[in-house]
């Protein structure tokens, strides 16, 4: 089985043949003069799944390709994605006709999968097919090897023929060659800047699936950071970078698809979650290596901050009519933040389609897949920090914040609405670093020592939003009792949660 890196980008028709030329003129130089080749080829892709999608509930694509004469059968997991940068194990076979022969796939973890979701939800059959055109040539830049790629076609559903098929223009660079991902991402960044090609983080497969899966679009919450006891500081702090920035990538796929508040207020988490992450880990990461990407995310959180603005307000009144607060007031100011939701969409996703977006996220993902931030670091450093264990750092971590979480809260025995909402971005980082280390310690746990301090936000939240539409009905001149009297219970709810959460032992302890 091969591990697949290539870089992956989306361009319109009108700007492949400029690409094409280019990559030509790129191809050769005063070493090699001779004339880039292109070979055209036109490929036929059938996806396979079990009538549930119990392969695409596994991560696993499952297809036939028919390129000229030869039928091959591929089987990838989903791997990793870093911006458009995939990294995916891939298990390939030569099949003598168009025929799915899972006998001949060789990798056992693969395989179980297959075996696994066969058993449970029946025989696979087609779901999907991707057709189209690819011109693709081989580039030898800096000793490294790379296949380009441009393709062009459709994707079409199989049982839905009222479905109509969705067209697919993107230019593809896998590392064939050499050791040094660094020319794919050069590569990239001249494309972005050239053509102003965007990154792609969704797979043809992804495409095809939600072309033709009539499933609802599902909420996917930030979970626990994949870690052992064996995992180096550093490898911890790679873990959650990528926890964080596929988190970001999944809703921002979202988000161009359509206008959603949950997939904006899922955008925030990821931003939240990566900046906890620079905080708790600066013992271990060069703060200066990370000083131009901090000023990336800035200007992406600056260019994001309205919309967020706009979406968390909107939620709050949708919402509070779930707990009976309907107010005919209020009417007005939702149908006018409507409004402005829409329309900032629109500038946001025009803003994700710049080079100047696609040029950060690229960075980004060259700073964490090429480990860049040991370039900051004396050799000797670089060694201490890839020894350095998880467990004792994770420890200290939790301690600290322990200790900062009596400080503010165990202190003062009565505190107020705005107390509360102040340190809600503390809060939300103390939850976000159970994240990061939980899965180090017994799941149980913490999952009980988590419970206590996820009540105490939820309802700091609930505080927010009561004062939220306190002031949304003064603005009116109107006034709802009501609102006082849940706001005064909450407090006295809180004030119960806060000293039963510190009572408990630790986790960690």
């Amino acid at each position: 089985m091969s591990i697949e890196i290539e870089l992956k980008l989306s361009a319109s028709t009108d700007k492949i043949q400029k690409v094409k030329q280019w990559l030509a003129e790129m191809g050769t130089s005063e070493d090699n003069s001779a004339e880039l080749e292109w070979e055209t080829k036109y490929l036929h892709n059938t996806y396979y799944d079990s009538k549930n999608h119990r392969l695409r509930e596994t991560n696993i694509g499952l297809r036939i390709r028919k390129d000229g004469e030869q039928y091959i059968q591929s089987v990838k997991s989903a791997g990793r994605v870093v911006g458009g940068l995939y990294q995916r194990n891939e298990s390939e076979t030569e099949l003598p006709t168009n025929e799915l022969q899972l006998d001949l796939v060789t990798e056992p973890y693969l395989m179980i999968l297959l075996e696994e979701a066969e058993e449970e939800d029946g025989p696979f059959a087609p779901i999907f097919t991707t057709n189209f055109h690819r011109e693709v040539a081989i580039i030898n830049v800096d000793g490294a090897v790379i296949e380009a790629a441009l393709d062009q076609g459709q994707i079409s559903c199989i049982d839905k023929e009222t479905e109509a098929p969705r067209e697919l223009c993107e230019v593809e660079l896998e590392l064939k060659g050499g050791d040094d991902a660094t020319v794919l991402f050069e590569l990239g960044q001249e494309l972005i800047d050239k053509f102003e090609l965007v990154l792609d983080s969704e797979s043809k497969a992804e495409r095809g699936y939600r072309l033709c899966r009539s499933a609802p679009e599902y909420t996917r919450r930030l979970d626990l950071v994949n870690l052992t006891s064996k995992t180096s500081a550093e490898g911890a702090f790679e873990s959650v970078a990528h926890k964080g920035l596929g988190h970001w990538q999944y809703y921002i796929k979202r988000i161009k698809r359509e206008p959603s508040i949950e997939a904006v207020l899922q955008l925030n988490r990821a931003l939240m979650f990566m900046q906890t992450m620079y905080s708790v880990f600066a013992a271990v990461i060069p703060r200066h290596s990370l000083q131009h990407l901090r000023r990336d995310w800035r200007e992406i959180t600056h260019k994001f901050s309205k919309l967020f603005t706009i979406a968390e307000e909107l939620n709050w009144l949708k919402s509070s009519k779930l707990y009976g607060f309907h107010y005919a007031e209020l009417v007005p100011l939702e149908e006018g933040l409507e409004h402005s939701f829409y329309k900032e969409h629109k500038r946001f996703v025009e803003f994700l389609n710049t080079p100047s977006y696609n040029l950060k996220l690229l960075r980004f993902s060259r700073w964490l897949y090429m480990k860049e931030w040991r370039d900051a670091l004396r050799e000797g450093d670089r060694e201490k920090i890839q020894k350095k264990e998880v467990f004792p750092y994770a420890i200290k971590q939790l301690q600290h914040l322990l200790r900062d979480l009596k400080r503010h809260l165990a202190d003062k025995m009565t505190l107020g609405k705005q107390d509360y909402i102040n340190y809600l971005p503390k809060m939300s980082r103390t939850l976000d670093i159970g994240l990061f280390f939980g899965s180090l310690f017994d799941d149980r746990a913490r999952r009980e020592y988590r419970r206590g301090w996820a009540d105490i936000v939820a309802n700091i939240q609930l505080l927010q939003q009561l004062i939220y539409l306190e002031k949304s009905l003064e603005a009116e001149g109107v006034e709802d009792p009501l609102l006082e009297e849940t706001e005064m219970e909450t407090l006295v709810v809180l004030k119960g949660m806060r000293e039963e959460a510190l009572a408990r032992n630790p986790y960690w302890n």
